[in-house]
């Protein structure tokens, strides 16, 4: 009995240090928001892929003025500078797609006796899609981001895990789909965030 009881702890000890020590997961962050106004609207507010004047924690916004597949902008931030190339652009469907290819840091940290990179967005692999659709006369933006944590290597420090990333990814998302539904005249919209693993 006490060698079964044990092999039970040891197996469980062991099976919790994994769960503990795994890398990065990819997440799957979707924000959404209806607002009162047509689609067209709210379509001509951010259909340009080099425009993102509508989002307050941009600064400014440096592109090649297409909306041509593959054209860059880098985004200013208050503390750095993120690169993102678009990928696929349909404005049928009001909707585009793009994927941060750069991004500076804002320092480093020491962590496992090195000295890691903080990057401006503390993820990933990130890539993201913004569309608009009809409900009913109404406008409903939906914002997908799917990325993973900053830290590639098991146990990340605190900078750079997953509640960090969520938490940096929610804000950008939830600010961006507040600014423009209080830009189209339908301020007091809430945005509904969900995310998966």
């Amino acid at each position: 009995m006490k060698k079964t009881s044990l092999l039970v702890s040891t197996v469980l000890f062991l099976f919790a240090g994994l769960a503990n020590a795994h890398g990065p997961v990819r997440a799957k962050m979707t924000a959404t928001i209806t607002v009162d106004a047509p689609v067209a609207k709210v379509w001509d507010l951010i259909k340009n892929y080099d425009d993102m004047s509508w989002h307050p924690g941009i600064k400014s916004v440096k592109g090649d003025g297409t909306n041509n597949k593959g054209a860059i902008r880098v985004l200013t931030l208050a503390n750095g500078t993120i690169t993102e190339e678009l990928k696929a652009y349909d404005a049928a469907k009001f909707s585009y797609k793009y994927k941060i290819t750069d991004m500076s840091s804002t320092g480093t940290i020491k962590h496992a006796g090195q000295d890691e990179p903080l990057p401006v967005l503390p993820v990933g692999n990130y890539a993201a899609e913004l569309s608009v659709n009809d409900k009913g006369g109404k406008a409903e933006i939906e914002w997908v981001a799917t990325y993973y944590r900053a830290y590639v290597n098991n146990n990340p420090p605190a900078e750079l895990n997953e509640e960090t990333a969520d938490k940096a990814v929610s804000n950008v998302l939830k600010t961006g789909l507040e600014a423009i539904a209080k830009k189209v005249g339908s301020g007091s919209a809430a945005v509904e965030i969900d995310i998966k693993r």
